[in-house]
């Protein structure tokens, strides 16, 4: 070996990787020198397989479709029917509201966010965007609270006043839980922002990226921000309602307890009054454990990416994706739990897709039905949901 292979080979050790990069895409002829740099290098955002995006593309207009007829039921059954108009309605139907917003404004944006490497919607959508989703998880979140709360109230203490004795001041403390929830999550509407990143090697631009994400001044701050929403918005209310259904449980299943204003009914009464108050609370019960499950591992995943440097490879960039898809199919699970656990709810809603040409024939079948037991005024029904 001379003098003059060794040296070059000295030389080729002590370069560093974008040095070899730059001097091989020099001396190529079959393409350029830009076109050779991006095809050795890995982008920076990853784009999803193809498989991969058939498949979301499904999972998401899936999830779309059932939510919003779902909930839009939800909303017309509660809206048109007086009779539906009862305390713990007026909060379900802002928990249908809640996922409306979510499936209307971030179920499609989502993916449209999912299947490109950048944000083609503009700051505006950026801010509005992930706004609105945090509203609608914290809004659901203090909603499912309050209900635990009157329910607890209701059934544990009933010889106590009623923590909200009508439809109407229900809808006020609706109205308190939306306004609290935007306050809680304002700060995103500051630090969301649209960004614009270069992918460098030498001195040389590799490729131009969109980002919309959170642009805090001090990365502890976001940090911060993001335990705080999900100790005090989603641990910590949770944990509550865990405590509280238990102990309506023991109330309902192992003390078997009457409230005083069922007493001088008789047995049968009482007892049909028992098994509506059980059938409303394993409804509600339902509603809490999807919730939680459902965006447990959103949140996990958003710690997660907070407090360590997450890469935007493809792998990472699906986790997301399902994670979020998780989430997003929790809207469409409370009108299926309303179905097969609470039976206005199903009359209602077959009255409602049915229209006018079965509506006398409903009509005809529940007055039969009550006629013929009566043990189960309507009122106790009410009474529940």
């Amino acid at each position: 070996m001379d003098n003059s292979t060794i040296s070059d080979s000295t030389m080729i050790s002590d370069m560093s990787l974008p040095e070899l990069l730059v001097i091989l895409c020099t001396n190529r002829t079959d393409m350029s020198f830009q076109e050779c740099l991006q095809k050795e290098i890995p982008p920076l955002v990853e784009p999803l397989p193809t498989l991969a995006v058939t498949l979301l593309i499904a999972a998401y207009i899936i999830v779309f479709v059932l939510a919003l007829i779902g909930n839009s039921l939800v909303v017309i059954v509660i809206t048109r029917r007086r009779s539906m108009r009862t305390v713990i309605n007026m909060f379900i139907l802002s928990l249908a509201f809640s996922d409306l917003l979510i499936v209307l404004f971030c179920v499609p944006f989502t993916l449209v966010e999912i299947l490109t490497t950048d944000w083609v919607l503009g700051p505006f959508l950026c801010k509005a965007l992930n706004y609105i989703a945090m509203v609608a998880i914290v809004e659901s979140t203090l909603t499912l609270l309050v209900i635990a709360l009157e329910r607890h109230h209701a059934i544990c203490y009933p010889l106590r006043a009623r923590m909200i004795k009508n439809p109407r001041k229900a809808g006020y403390v609706v109205g308190v839980l939306w306004f609290l929830s935007m306050c809680l999550v304002s700060p995103l509407l500051v630090v969301h922002q649209v960004t614009e990143h270069q992918d460098t090697l030498a001195g040389f631009v590799l490729r131009n990226y969109t980002f919309c994400r959170e642009q805090w001044t001090v990365k502890t701050h976001k940090q911060n921000f993001t335990l705080f929403l999900v100790a005090l918005l989603y641990v910590i209310p949770l944990t509550t309602m865990v405590i509280l259904y238990i102990r309506i449980a023991n109330q309902l299943w192992v003390r078997k307890a009457v409230a005083p204003g069922d007493m001088p009914r008789s047995k049968a009464s009482n007892a049909c009054s028992l098994r509506y108050k059980k059938r409303a609370t394993k409804m509600l019960i339902t509603v809490v454990v999807l919730f939680a499950s459902c965006w447990l591992p959103y949140h996990i995943v958003s710690v997660f990416r907070d407090f360590t440097h997450l890469l935007d490879s493809g792998h990472n960039r699906l986790m997301l994706a399902i994670v979020q898809l998780v989430g997003f199919s929790n809207s469409f699970n409370n009108p299926i739990v309303y179905v097969f656990l609470n039976e206005n709810f199903k009359r209602n809603f077959l009255r409602t897709l049915t229209f006018n040409r079965r509506r006398q024939m409903l009509k005809g079948k529940k007055g039969a039905k009550t006629g013929s037991t009566n043990i189960c005024p309507p009122c106790n029904i009410a009474t529940t949901l």
